[in-house]
Order: C-alpha cells, then structure tokens, then sequence
C-alpha cells in the first residue's frame, strides 16, 4: 500500500482552494424581513445589471428589456412587471385574442390588458417569504426576460406590439 506524502504546504494550498471554491460557489441569502429597495438595486448592480431608477417601493432596471422590480409592502413577494405599447387601430377583441394566446403558450408571465394607454402589462412573481438567494433573483429576471422573448415570437411580424 502506497502512502501520500503530504506536506503542510501542500496541506494548506489544498485548504486554500476549498475555501476560495466555496466562495465563489456560496449562493448569498437574504432574509426578506430586511430587504429593502437600495438591496435590491445592489443585487442588480452586483450582477452587472442596469440599475436605472431606485424608488421608495421599487427599483427600474435594464437587462435585455427594462423592467419594473416591486417590493411589496409586506415583504411577501417581487414582481417583476413591464409595460408596452400596442399599435393603435388594433380592435379590442384582436387583442384579447392575442393576449389569451400569450396567457396560454407563455407559462412565464401573466399578461394583462391595460385599455387606457393601449397596452400590454407582463408580470412574474419571486415568492420570498422564507428568504431567497441573490441567485434566484438573477435567474427570475433572466426567466422573465426569457417569456418576453417568446412573447415576440408569438406576433412574428409585430402585428400588435411597438
């Protein structure tokens, strides 16, 4: 049987890989009791995303699509909601169509009709009572940004969107 030779500086070179793998692998917590809007625009800021506007209640960032980041108010929940224009002559049943079509084929956002301004809210939801890693933040931001893809592919020739 062979034995390992192992010296103290290879020991702690060995010990200095695990803790910076550890490191650079931890996913960072957050308690949604002290969550606040400037920590949500550090987690954007922190991941290389646009932070665009920080509010009392919600924080504008830009990732491939701007999006709105709301608290809310009993720390429940973040939506991540956007709002786009639709061309105008459109009949309200074409687009009650269109946005039954997006509620049915995206399972990733919820569409709503806004008939006052003449357009489209899409929303999503991070559920973060318990607490939430600042990864799945980034990941939600990256699934909604993802739906709003698929949503363009479902008016190919932008019958209905700006």
């Amino acid at each position: 049987m062979k034995t390992l030779n192992i010296t103290s500086k290879k020991l702690k070179l060995v010990f200095i890989g695990l803790f910076l793998s550890t490191i650079s692998f931890s996913q960072n917590y957050v308690d949604s009791s002290t969550l606040t809007v400037e920590k949500l625009a550090e987690i954007f800021k922190n991941a290389y995303i646009e932070v665009l506007e920080v509010k009392s209640s919600y924080v504008t960032v830009k990732d491939k699509y701007k999006t709105f980041i709301d608290l809310d108010s009993q720390k429940r929940y973040i939506a991540l909601s956007g709002n786009y224009a639709l061309k105008p002559n459109l009949n309200k049943v074409e687009i009650l169509d269109f946005i039954n079509k997006i509620n049915t084929e995206v399972a990733l956002v919820k569409a709503y009709y806004k008939e006052a301004n003449n357009s489209i809210n899409y929303i999503a939801y991070l559920w973060i009572e318990k607490g939430f890693t600042e990864a799945t933040l980034i990941k939600t931001l990256q699934s909604y940004n993802l739906a709003l893809d698929l949503v363009l592919q479902k008016d190919p020739n932008l019958k209905f969107l700006k």
